[in-house]
Parts: C-alpha cells; structure tokens; sequence
C-alpha cells in the first residue's frame, strides 16, 4: 500500500527486453511499448548495464501499479554495442516502429549526441541518461536530458574543494568530449576560486599513465581528481597506488562498479575514494520520497541500488511521470515531459521546460566519501 500511495504523491498513474541483438518478439497489441538503446556489449557495457537494470526496474514499479491505463508496459531494448553509428541505425529502428511513442537511451554522451542531431526529424520523445551538456544545450524539442550535466557534477565537486580549503589541486581527465568538458569546466571554476590547477590528459586507448601520473606528483596537489571511465578506471586506480599517490582522491562516479572493483582486487581497496555523485547514490540513508523511491528501486533489482541503477530508476520515474500524464502519442508525451517542474526523484528533482532540457542540476549532486563498503556525503 506504500508504494500506490507514494505514487499518488509523485502524481504517477516486468520489463521485457525485446528487439534483435538483446531478444526477439513482437508486443500484444494492448501493451505500451518503450523503446530502448543502451550498450550491453562493448567498453561503455560495464556501467550502461547497470543503468539499464535501472530502468527495467522502474518499469518492473509502473507495472506493478497497474501500466499505462492499465495496460503492460513492455521494454523493447535495442544493444548499440557502443558505438554512435549502431545508437544511431537502432534509433531509427525503434522509431520506425508504430508501437514505439518514446525511446529511452542508456549509451554514452557521444551515442547521444548521435541521436540527439536527428531526435527532431524523426519527432520522438528521448530520454537520455548521460551528463553531456551538448545533450542539454542547444535545446532539441523532442530530446531530455535525465541526469546532471558536467557542469553540474564539477560545480558540485569545487564546491566541496573550497569548503575544504584546498588551494592547489589537480585533474586527470581523458582527450574525448566529457573529458574536456569536465577539464574545462573545473579550469572555470578554479580560477574564479583562486585555486591553482594544474591538469593531465590521457586517451581512452592508453594503459600507461605513468607521465601523467608523476607531473601530478611533481606539482604536490592537495586533492586528485580523476574523472576516468570504463576501462581506464582500474589501470589509472592502480597505477595511483603504485606510485604512492598520497592526496586525497576522487574518481568520476561511473567508475564505481562490480567490474572496477573486480579489477582493482576487492571493494574495500576504494575505501576512502571520493566522487561526485548524484544524491541518488546516497539515498540508502535518505528519508522521505527519495529514500521511499530507493527501496522500490532495491526491491525490483534484488539488491541495493547503486548510483547507476539510480540513474536509470529515476530516468524511469521520469519516463512513467510523463507517459502517465499524456495521451500516450509522441506529442502528447513529448509535452508532458515538457511540462515537468520539480518531479522527486531518487537522485532530487526533475525539472523541464519550453527552454530547458537539463533535468537535473546542481542541488542533486553531492560529493560522495566510500567509507566501510559505502557512499555517504563526504564532510
């Protein structure tokens, strides 16, 4: 009874994954469709799974309450491989489909932005679970951007820098888009701070990072950040140890995963590892809406969410929110999610509008400190 009433609050009314590459099969003509693009396979598999697991989790929740009017809702998901060509071809698929009035995507920023330059010619509402600004910026009518943009994570992460007093830090960030952006960003923010920075970079294809590595120890900065994701993240972690990098350290929140701590030798050797993170990833200890909404999200997985997850859930309840509101077509969703002011979520609240595609910002970032296995707010 909890969870109808929760969803009464949040004004909102067992996901099968179909489609060529993850299943096959068509839909009962009464269930609503949602149309899915994530990387189950290739390098970005090892955090978009789990952003997947998200939704499919929320939509486990819709159904639960009863569907679309009562009708099933079906998860038709489509593996990019991670590649930007693939999001692309299996985009259009899905919007090709008559079955398929929204499409959410779970892939990197760049698979995204992919989708994003053609979202308008083929006027299907998108919701899109990356923090590139470019997803947000210029607006796209039919494209919304469900988690904090890169902006928001690095303005999240000086904040905490300036409050604790560090006057000279340093980043290591990849050559690829997010990580320039994230470069420049905390740049920005350190220079009207007055803090010194000094910042390394690297390519997604490196496995040595040794040079990076020791111009950040020659510079002797009072915090690292790291903002390394997939593969990268357990050879840059290690290669920080084996130098004996003393400062405090933070990694970019996606590297927190099964794979990331497989490959470093256990979760306990992050312990003491920062992040910036969304609020959602510390909602285990959370009250109110988002700590009801975490333990939903822990109940379909089958264990406790990670930020990831989170990600993923909360881009459901968005997905659920607008649908829900709407008459169900493309431009009835597309304007229910546009009318979206200040929806909770795990990880705050979602906000759209006629100018505004940006979802979440600031205030739903924190800065993460693993202590004993877990996230809690970093003081």
């Amino acid at each position: 009874m909890r969870a109808f009433a929760l969803a009464r609050r949040l004004t909102l009314a067992a996901s099968v994954v179909v489609g060529t590459v993850v299943a096959a099969g068509l839909a009962k003509a009464e269930d609503f469709v949602v149309g899915g693009v994530g990387s189950m396979t290739g390098p970005a598999a090892s955090f978009d799974i789990a952003v997947v697991d998200g939704v499919k989790a929320a939509i486990a929740y819709w159904n639960e309450l009863g569907g679309y009017k009562g009708r099933k809702v079906e998860f038709r998901l489509y593996d990019d491989e991670s590649q930007p060509p693939t999001a692309v071809t299996v985009y259009r698929r899905l919007t090709d489909d008559p079955q398929v009035n929204v499409v959410v995507g779970a892939s990197p920023s760049s698979s995204l932005i992919a989708i994003k330059a053609i979202v308008d010619e083929l006027k299907t509402p998108t919701l899109g679970s990356a923090t590139a600004h470019a997803l947000a910026e210029p607006p796209a009518k039919f494209f919304f951007k469900t988690l904090p943009s890169t902006n928001a994570y690095m303005a999240g992460l000086m904040g905490w820098v300036k409050a604790k007093g560090f006057k000279k830090i340093a980043s290591l960030n990849s050559s690829d888009v997010t990580g320039q952006l994230e470069a420049a960003e905390l740049k920005r923010l350190a220079d009207e701070a007055g803090i010194e920075l000094t910042t390394e970079t690297y390519l997604n294809t490196d496995t040595n990072f040794t040079a990076q590595l020791v111009n950040i120890r020659n510079f002797n900065p009072e915090f690292l950040y790291a903002g390394v994701i997939g593969g990268p993240s357990v050879l840059v972690f290690k290669q920080i140890k084996q130098l004996n990098l003393q400062m405090p350290l933070a990694l970019h929140s996606s590297a927190f995963n099964e794979a990331f701590y497989t490959g470093i030798g256990g979760k306990d050797k992050a312990e003491g590892v920062y992040t910036p993170i969304e609020r959602g990833a510390l909602a285990a200890q959370a009250t109110g809406i988002s700590g009801e909404l975490y333990a939903i999200a822990t109940k379909h997985l089958g264990h406790p969410a990670t930020n990831l997850n989170t990600a993923g859930f909360d881009t459901g309840i968005v997905l659920m929110h607008a649908v829900n509101n709407s008459d169900g077509t493309r431009d009835g969703i597309q304007a229910a999610l546009e009318a979206t002011t200040d929806l909770p979520v795990i990880g705050g609240f979602v906000s759209y509008g006629p100018d505004s595609r940006h979802g979440k910002g600031e205030r739903s970032i924190a800065v993460g400190h693993l202590v004993n296995g877990a996230f809690i707010e970093a003081q």
